[in-house]
């Protein structure tokens, strides 16, 4: 089994777009993907399939099972959109390279002419505002994108999909940025940031709502950690009370 693309119809895209949201960190990629999709209306046009992808079926709402693929959307209105989507990315880091030059040989064939990747950026700590930070291929880029409040700082690494078809997308004369944070809260800070770039408007009630619960979770999390902390405190007091050795 090799990695094949199956097309299932050829929309006559012009200079069009393409949105990896894939899952990592937080799913926020790919929460934010299949929302913005879902809102558009998108319609399925192509798949991916691949030895890479992880060796099982999903079963679906109806009991029938669905091979794990990638899948490729498209919407037409002010702007051409094509979604890179699914529910995995490859297994291995040969994968990995294999699978985002196969999107980017399709993303060539579709007049692809800039990308944005969706992901993830984790902190090890509770966001409770969280920021867009954005990586991209040219300086002209980054000053263009800044304009959106996208925060861009050096060091560090992006893992997977979104790191590849940036990378490897250099060559080929595409252009691509890069969002990353955290949860469904961060989705929705992305989504705030991408629909501007792209000039587009959707419903954001269904993510607003999400987000919300994203954000009592971290008031949770918060009070836990507090009530944790204070009582490692108080251990502490107790123990520097306590007599040190016994006669």
């Amino acid at each position: 089994m090799d990695n094949t693309i199956n097309i299932i119809e050829r929309p006559q895209l012009k200079d069009a777009i393409m949105v990896e949201g894939l899952p990592g960190i937080g799913l926020v990629g790919k929460i934010a993907g299949d929302y913005l999709k879902d809102q558009l209306g998108a319609k399925k046009f192509a798949d991916l399939s691949s030895p890479f992808l992880p060796p099982q079926v999903n079963i679906q709402d109806d009991g029938t099972v669905k091979p794990v693929t990638m899948e490729l959307y498209y919407w037409q209105g002010s702007k051409d959109i094509i979604f890179l989507l699914g529910d995995f990315q490859g297994i291995t880091p040969d994968s990995q390279y294999q699978l985002a030059e196969k999107v980017l040989d399709l993303a060539e064939e579709f007049n692809v002419k800039r990308i944005f990747t969706l992901g993830g950026l984790g902190t090890g700590s509770i966001t409770v505002n969280p920021r867009v930070f954005g990586a991209a291929t040219s300086t002209n880029m980054v000053a263009e994108l800044e304009k959106y409040g996208i925060t861009f700082k050096g060091g560090g690494a992006i893992f997977g999909a979104s790191g590849l078809l940036l990378g490897l997308a250099i060559p080929r004369k595409m252009g691509e940025t890069h969002g990353q944070i955290i949860d469904a809260k961060s989705a929705e800070a992305i989504l705030t940031v991408l629909t501007k770039i792209l000039d587009i408007k959707i419903d954001m009630t269904e993510i607003e709502k999400k987000a919300k619960q994203t954000e009592e979770q971290i008031n949770q999390m918060g009070k836990m950690l507090r009530s944790t902390k204070k009582a490692a405190e108080r251990q502490q007091e107790m123990m520097n009370e306590s007599p040190s050795y016994i006669r």
